[in-house]
Parts: structure tokens; sequence; C-alpha cells
């Protein structure tokens, strides 16, 4: 009993409406689950693509990074190495560090920061 495509399509026309909106229904999951099963292929496929490029980019930075061993914040603290641009205001960390978490009042003399620098003067 085979049954011919554009005779299966009259007899639904046939049919009352609400019988032709299942059929509607029908084929419209139908359609939508074919859609939606390749589209998971690709987005599968991409990415398993990113994935193998994030690798392969990961390695390549990894070779251009120095081996030199960064040192923590506590390494550099308890090291007695002096901080400061010039000889003459070495101070060692802990030294640096207690000069800027001292009061307000303590650092000023006479109404002005002593690590402040000077004001210029104005040109005549």
């Amino acid at each position: 009993m085979k049954i011919d495509v554009w005779e299966k399509i009259e007899w639904v026309r046939a049919q009352p409406e609400h019988i032709r909106m299942r059929y509607v229904f029908i084929c419209l999951t139908v359609s939508m689950i074919f859609v939606i099963g390749v589209w998971l292929l690709s987005l599968k496929e991409s990415f398993q693509n990113i994935s193998r490029d994030v690798s392969s980019t990961a390695e390549k930075g990894k070779e251009q990074l120095p081996d030199v061993k960064i040192p923590s914040l506590n390494n550099l603290l308890e090291q007695s190495a002096p901080l400061g641009a010039n000889k003459k205001d070495e101070k060692t960390g802990q030294e640096y560090f207690e000069g800027q978490f001292r009061p307000q009042s303590a650092r000023t003399e006479n109404g002005v920061e002593d690590n402040a620098p000077e004001a210029p003067t104005p040109a005549p």
C-alpha cells in the first residue's frame, strides 16, 4: 500500500482545520529537531576547534615568557635591599612602609610635607 506524497497532501487538505494544525505542528517539530541536531553537531565541532587553538596558543605563550622566577611581595619586604632611585634616599622596605603609613602630623614640618616637591616660583 504505497501512498503518493501528493495524495497524502490532498488528503490532509480535505481534513478539518484542527487535524491540519496537528500535521503542521508534527512537521514543524520534526523539522526543528533536524535543524537543532545539525546546529548541535556544528557547535560541538566549533568548540573542539576553539579548544585546540587555545591549547596551542597557550603553549606558544609559555615559550615566550622568561624563565626568571618573580618574587612575591612578602619576599621583597623580607629582603634588606634598599628601595629608592638614588643612593642618598636608600631605605629598607620596612623603613619605606613605616614612612608611608605614619600619621600626617608626623610627616609635615612647618606645614610642608618633608617629601613633597618644592612649589615652582612664578615667572616675573
